[in-house]
């Protein structure tokens, strides 16, 4: 079974590290500063048998970064409040904090009991119970305790272990992750990290991602409450011995993950709620996120209205100044920039590359589904983000966060009704969104109607125009099976081009005199035609008229277009292609000079036909000889 994970909350000299101690025996403060000032500043840990770990946390407002970062990752929560001041400031922020985390279980535990008057303790239980209301501690039992004498220790210790016996289980996603939230140096071992696994399992010799830094590291050596271990698993307090990093590249915040997940970001969009002892919030304010165990400055932007009131709850994206990595369900906090107090949170709902849109309703139901736990639509909304390229289960999974053989489930259920596509071929399994591919499909008609508009005398558009002013970045394998699903009904694709099945081409006479000309004139030129200008010149025609003519001709194929700057009649490269077969025949491979001959032409047109018959199989080079291929 995994370890049960606590966590202490409340005001400063409450009495949170002295139940610590009268619970496990272990002193949590251990920095100099610490015992000097006899405060906590940083998060301490202490063990209570071999699988409860209690995680202490500072109670000073100056120190909330280092509070949150040990609450981040509880099972339960030690909510502590001293009997002869009651209810404080940090009492209320901590609670808040807490809320916003969705903490599920915990138990008020009120401490310096034999300092008051029992009446006096009996006040401060009321208050108690009526300053929890609302939040997940209300109707919980107050455990009064004194952790000097003893008094309801034992109780309380009890009440751990009933709990550890029964927690619910933390929903695994098949990939491992550790946020960080300490690193040292032991002689003899080198770096060390911990935290508590969120997801996953690692053993020894594992090759790990420390994030945001991108760095490879290999895990050298595994403990958990100081012993030795060979593997762990999800919930477990971990301390890792890791290869490939220093100390000093290592900070709380950072996050180990199994390589290729979690990459980076500055963007996320989420559910957020605003306290309601917070003062009104406008879009665009700069705020303090706090995700995990790290801290990073951002703008959140409210993407249904332009301000929010205390007490509601709205979608909103946030927008950091530096990279955090972070996955959806995970739950973040806000703390105003200056002066700093808690304002919100609320919960991670997708993972963006480019700031959202304000006020769009398609993106507004995306995240209210996504807020009611619909897990499918994590994944069918990271396929359509995805706008001009299909992806691979392995892609979404890092997208998501979630192992491969959870996103597979997903991905069958989102086929079975028809949300997403198969795209490209057999083994590459990538999926694209319907809806995304449906406007495709409706783009592709509207470009190619324009087109015809614009071009009544043309068979159709090339692949690759079409393809470029589809969107120069459009993935091919898309491109190609868009192309393929409109070729049942609604398209016809012939010598490279592409047309709308209801287009005739329309040419006015004088047009068709002018192409005809055009054809008239490379055929009477055989085997020493004009260049396009040359010709457009000679027949007195705008050069873009007879250029365009000579591609309406090659695309009949009546004209073949051979190097950059000739076209031939195909009459006369089938009559050329016949005298060079006998003459082969005849003699034996030939030379440049003896096609020339043949032709009644210069090496300046008989270079670029040979090298065309060679690209097209008729004729094969051998040296300065040509054979029939």
């Amino acid at each position: 079974m995994s370890h049960f994970i606590i966590g202490t909350a409340g005001h400063i000299d409450h009495g949170k590290t002295s139940l610590v101690r009268a619970l496990t025996g272990m002193d949590t403060d251990v920095l100099k500063e610490e015992k000097e000032r006899n405060i906590t500043i940083d998060i301490g840990f202490a063990f209570l048998g071999s699988d409860i770990t209690i995680i202490d946390v500072p109670g000073h407002e100056r120190f909330i970064k280092n509070m949150m970062a040990g609450v981040s990752t509880i099972d339960f929560a030690l909510f502590v409040i001293a009997a002869d001041d009651g209810i404080m400031p940090q009492t209320t922020e901590h609670l808040d904090i807490l809320n916003l985390l969705q903490v599920k279980d915990g138990v008020v535990v009120l401490t310096k009991a034999d300092m008051v008057e029992p009446d006096w303790l009996d006040l401060v239980e009321e208050e108690i119970k009526e300053g929890m209301k609302g939040t997940f501690l209300e109707g919980k039992s107050v455990f009064v305790v004194d952790s000097i004498s003893g008094r309801g220790i034992e109780e309380l210790k009890n009440l751990i272990l009933e709990k550890k016996e029964n927690k619910p289980p933390r929903m695994d996603k098949g990939i491992f992750k550790l946020p960080v939230d300490r690193v040292f140096t032991m002689k003899g071992f080198g770096t060390i990290v911990t935290g508590t696994i969120l997801s996953g399992r690692v053993k020894e010799g594992d090759r790990l991602s420390l994030q945001p830094k991108n760095l490879e590291v290999r895990v050298k050596g595994l403990q958990s409450h100081g012993k030795n271990m060979p593997e762990l698993i999800l919930g477990d307090r971990a301390a890792i011995n890791l290869h490939g990093v220093t100390v000093e590249q290592i900070e709380r915040g950072n996050v180990l993950v199994s390589s290729g997940y979690l990459e980076p970001t500055y963007i996320f969009t989420s559910s957020f709620y605003l306290l309601g002892s917070a003062k009104k919030l406008d879009t665009r304010t700069r705020v303090r996120v706090h995700a995990g165990t790290n801290e990073v400055l951002g703008r959140i932007v409210l993407l249904d209205r332009d301000s929010l009131e205390p007490g509601q709850h709205c979608f909103a994206e946030l927008r950091l100044e530096e990279q955090m990595n972070i996955a959806p369900e995970e739950r973040f906090v806000i703390r105003s920039y200056s002066p700093q107090f808690t304002i919100g949170g609320g919960q991670i709902l997708t993972i963006n590359e480019k700031k959202s849109k304000r006020h769009d309703p398609a993106l507004l139901e995306v995240l209210s589904a996504l807020e009611k736990g619909d897990q499918n639509k994590l994944v069918e909304e990271t396929l359509f983000l995805s706008r001009f390229a299909p992806v691979s289960i392995p892609e979404i999974s890092k997208k998501v966060g979630w192992s491969e053989e959870e996103t597979v489930k997903s991905i069958e259920k989102l086929q079975a009704d028809k949300k997403i596509v198969r795209i490209g071929k057999e083994v590459k399994r990538e999926f694209y969104h319907k809806a995304n591919y449906e406007a495709l499909q409706a783009k592709t008609s509207d470009i190619l109607e324009k087109f015809h508009t614009e071009f009544t005398h043309k068979d159709g558009m090339s692949k690759e125009e079409l393809k470029t002013k589809i969107s120069p970045v459009i993935d091919q394998d898309l491109f190609d099976a868009v192309l393929s699903i409109m070729s049942q009904n609604r398209i016809d694709i012939a010598n490279n081009l592409v047309s709308l099945k209801k287009f005739k081409v329309q040419i006015d006479p004088k047009m068709q005199k002018d192409i005809d000309s055009v054809l008239e004139c490379y055929k009477d030129d055989g085997f020493t035609p004009k260049t396009v200008k040359e010709l457009s010149e000679e027949l007195r025609l705008p050069f873009k008229d007879v250029r365009q003519y000579a591609g309406m001709l090659a695309a009949k194929g009546e004209l073949v277009k051979v190097g950059e700057d000739y076209y031939f009649a195909k009459e006369v490269l089938e009559k050329g292609k016949e005298l060079i077969k006998a003459a082969i025949n005849k003699s034996g491979p030939l030379k440049i000079g003896q096609i020339s001959e043949l032709f009644g032409s210069s090496r300046k047109y008989v270079v670029p036909i040979m090298e065309y018959l060679d690209k097209t199989g008729f004729t094969r080079r051998n040296g300065d000889l040509r054979e029939l291929g």
